[in-house]
């Protein structure tokens, strides 16, 4: 998952050729604010969870579950920014390439999101009463 999360964000990068869908110079303006936008998510995610960081879904074996910073709000802020940064890679070049992309993209996010889900209620328990409270990339887990 995370492979392909770094794949699909590469191919984004690169500017998939085909037929733009909108040649809109402020679509470039809101490229740089989720840029910026993300680049800040990252950020407070990283202080949050400094001594429980993982390029992984797999939570780090013996770590808390982490419900401060910016995770007090999001469970999963970097997946956010991720999305944030690959619709500013969609946005500078808009085409039916990119926006197939870009959704293989937000499906892989998501399902890696619910993956880590569920591995954070076999390590905590109590994750379910914060999973209720806190925003995932769709809302909050109702099921379970």
């Amino acid at each position: 998952m995370v492979g392909l999360q770094f794949g699909l964000l590469g191919l984004l990068f690169l500017k998939p050729a085909g037929a733009l869908l909108s040649d809109a110079s402020y679509l470039r303006s809101i490229s740089g604010l989720l840029t910026f936008a993300a680049i800040a998510i990252f950020i407070a995610a990283y202080v949050a969870l400094k001594p429980s960081l993982r390029i992984s879904p797999i939570p780090k074996p013996g770590a808390a579950l982490i419900v401060k910073g910016i995770y007090k709000w999001f469970r999963h802020p970097m997946y956010l920014g991720v999305l944030f940064i690959g619709t500013g890679f969609l946005l500078n070049n808009l085409n039916i390439a990119s926006v197939v992309i870009w959704v293989f993209l937000l499906i892989n996010m998501t399902t890696k999101a619910r993956y880590e889900d569920d591995l954070l209620l076999i390590r905590h328990p109590e994750a379910i009463i914060y999973q209720s409270k806190t925003l995932g990339l769709f809302g909050k887990r109702t099921e379970k």
